[in-house]
């Protein structure tokens, strides 16, 4: 069995070291018997057995809580076996996973969200295609599983999704003349010039990201996934495309009407505090606006489907099996991701982050009862596409294609130049950059 550092974890449940202990002992005495190098296969696990399950979402509200739900009734259904879940910061796991699993001593449960691209470039996460199909899985499943197929196969089951909704203070929109939210980019263009001209003083008709960030590159694409474009359609850039510049002229005119020089956070707290009338931001916005909103704004705010043909899905969780574990590893670990993938257990995502969960019907009539959003959000992950085009090229540059995208967006914000123009100069750069 490998031999694993227990710096910073923490035990799911008692008994997980003493039993960490006998299983390490009895590995040891084995190889000292001349019984083999100590791998599973040599021991044969004849005693406990212990999974480790390292994840940067072990200690996050909501996620948890969750993750240590399916822990506890997988434990409670295989005697002898313990999963032991512990903490890596985001920062740090990544690099941490990839380097395990290339050096063949991976964890025995993957967890990943947007690593999945890094964790399967090793070449190092097992096909759950087999499994997948013997276990009907994939007749219950959304579609936005197939953002883990990589190469036809499927090297990880995705645990839930966030997408994008739109967010309306009810209020603003009625004194705007506006009997519902927008349905399409024209009336989302209207509604904002509308209400540009009905708020008052310190209340803004928009709230977008206007500051060098990250958000940028999802807050855009959003607009050009959601107006039937890509950065990349074909195998070729569509960068300057005329769906891909009319999308993002809208992007543009909206953003100038935001508060400048804000972050997310900036704005979501306007959002909050009903200084903002209209805002397109992810689901987990939702328990923002609970925390933040004082009790006479938060009744006002609303949410809708974006107002366009496409949303865009942002994959969360997914569980995968590495390569470089026993056959029996293997078996149990693929157990845990069914235990995952129970209903009871994938309706979890919806009550503890307000995501779409990935086992299609799994959020219930008592859920959306008590958080009327979460109809939305089941609505809208319905049409959901993938916010990254279909191009390896794309995921293995993203760090670079994104900050030229950042830039891009700065410079619409911040300058004259005709959004055609700026596109064409952003195409030259990821041209640079890599091949589509």
């Amino acid at each position: 069995m490998n031999d694993r550092s227990s710096a910073g974890r923490f035990t799911v449940r008692r008994g997980h070291a003493r039993r960490a202990v006998a299983l390490a002992g009895a590995v040891v005495l084995l190889a000292a018997c001349g019984g083999g190098d100590g791998t599973a296969e040599d021991a044969g696990e004849d005693g406990p057995i212990v999974l480790d399950f390292p994840t940067w979402q072990a200690n996050e509200p909501g996620h948890g809580e969750a993750l240590r739900a399916i822990v506890e009734e997988f434990e409670s259904r295989h005697e002898g076996v313990t999963v032991n879940m512990y903490p890596v910061s985001n920062e740090d796991f990544q690099n941490q996973i990839v380097t395990q699993l290339s050096a063949g001593d991976p964890p025995d449960i993957i967890a990943s969200g947007n690593h999945f691209y890094a964790f399967a470039g090793t070449g190092q996460l097992e096909p759950l295609n087999d499994r997948l199909e013997e276990s009907g899985l994939l007749d219950e499943w959304e579609d936005f599983q197939q953002e883990r197929v990589v190469d036809g196969d499927h090297l990880a089951l995705t645990m839930h999704a966030l997408t994008r909704l739109l967010y309306y203070n009810e209020e603003y929109l009625a004194a705007a003349g506006l009997d519902a939210p927008p349905t399409s980019p024209t009336e989302l263009a209207d509604a904002v010039e509308a209400l540009a001209g009905s708020v008052g003083e310190g209340v803004s008709p928009w709230g977008a990201t206007t500051t060098t960030h990250s958000n940028l590159f999802g807050e855009s694409t959003a607009f050009i996934v959601g107006m039937g474009g890509q950065w990349i359609t074909d195998g070729e850039w569509s960068v300057t495309a005329p769906e891909t510049v009319e999308a993002v002229d809208l992007y543009r005119r909206l953003a100038q009407q935001a508060p400048p020089g804000l972050d997310g956070g900036g704005y979501r707290q306007l959002l909050g505090d009903g200084r903002i009338a209209m805002s397109q931001d992810g689901n987990w916005v939702i328990s923002t606006l609970d925390e933040v909103s004082p009790a006479d704004v938060r009744p006002k705010l609303k949410a809708a489907p974006p107002p366009f043909e496409n949303t865009v899905a942002l994959v969360g969780t997914s569980l995968s099996i590495p390569e470089g574990i026993s056959e029996e590893r293997k078996d149990l670990v693929w157990e845990f991701i069914q235990v995952a993938a129970e209903p009871e257990f994938q309706g979890m995502w919806a009550g503890s982050i307000d995501a779409a969960p990935g086992r299609t019907g799994s959020i219930t009539s008592e859920q959306v009862q008590e958080r009327p959003e979460l109809e939305v959000v089941a609505q809208t992950i319905a049409s959901a596409q993938p916010e990254f085009p279909d191009s390896a090229n794309f995921r293995a540059n993203f760090g670079e294609i994104e900050q030229h995208i950042i830039d891009a967006m700065m410079r619409l914000l911040t300058t004259d130049d005709e959004t055609a123009a700026v596109l064409a100069d952003l195409e030259s750069q990821l041209s640079s950059v890599t091949e589509p």
